[in-house]
């Protein structure tokens, strides 16, 4: 079967900070800012316990070295909790992201909540299951998006001045710590003995609320978090979008 439909939700906790540069490097300041070109959101929903989600993981990989990544795609991969019940629980799981995917679906943006799953810009997409060329969304210019990074903290601003989100809107900015490299050795669940190496999967995540006026939306954020993981690289991915809308309206990503 090319689905897993949809079980229970498991939650699993995200916490803390990550400090990951040395004590020379960690006063650098680093601003990863959203390109001029539109940049395509790609987000995978997928879990360790899934016998059908690791073609689709090996597929994402391929991106880990493409001369467009983070300009023109930015690929996401997100660890839902609803396979946790066969008996294995996925390390990289969370409820939060499990409640992004139902959020697509209720808003009438996707058909189905399963594994692999696909969104494209807030839309969900079938392309993979039939070798198709992700698509590309025609939308205006959604302004610039911007991350300063000192140490562990973080300033988000939104150029909303040229856009058609007003000041009266409730935005949400978002941060997702990416890890490379990453392999797992499975013990139990359908996919039993079999070690899975994961890309782009979220190994931290925070989110918060952003104040607005007539020009510019911002927010404070902190790095997230990684636990017992020893990626080979790591990412930062930025994104804005609606308090009740999962859709990104604005991205931006960039290497640690």
């Amino acid at each position: 079967m090319p689905f897993k439909a949809l079980s229970r939700p498991l939650s699993i906790a995200l916490t803390g900070l990550i400090i990951f540069c040395s004590q020379s490097q960690a006063a650098e300041q680093i601003t990863i800012s959203s390109t001029a070109n539109q940049t395509t959101f790609l987000e995978l929903y997928t879990s360790q316990g899934c016998s059908s989600c690791p073609p689709a993981e090996k597929w994402i990989s391929k991106f880990t070295d493409d001369e467009k990544l983070w300009t023109d795609l930015i690929p996401i991969n997100f660890h839902v909790t609803y396979w946790d019940y066969l008996g294995w629980k996925d390390p990289f799981a969370s409820a939060v992201f499990s409640k992004r995917q139902r959020t697509y679906k209720a808003l009438g943006k996707s058909r189905i909540v399963a594994t692999p799953g696909f969104m494209v810009d807030g839309s969900g997409w079938q392309g993979w299951f039939y070798k198709q060329a992700i698509p590309k969304t025609k939308v205006p210019y959604l302004g610039n998006l911007q991350a300063t990074i000192n140490n562990s903290k973080i300033n988000v601003e939104y150029d909303i001045v040229n856009t058609k989100y007003s000041s009266n809107q409730n935005l949400v900015a978002h941060v997702a710590l990416l890890g490379f490299g990453i392999e797992t050795q499975i013990h139990s669940g359908e996919n039993a003995g079999n070690k899975l190496k994961h890309d782009f999967v979220v190994i931290g995540y925070q989110q918060n609320s952003m104040s607005a006026n007539h020009k510019l939306a911002a927010a404070n954020l902190t790095l997230p978090h990684a636990v017992n993981v020893s990626p080979t690289k790591q990412a930062l991915v930025f994104w804005v979008s609606k308090k009740d809308d999962p859709t990104p309206l604005q991205v931006a990503a960039d290497w640690l």
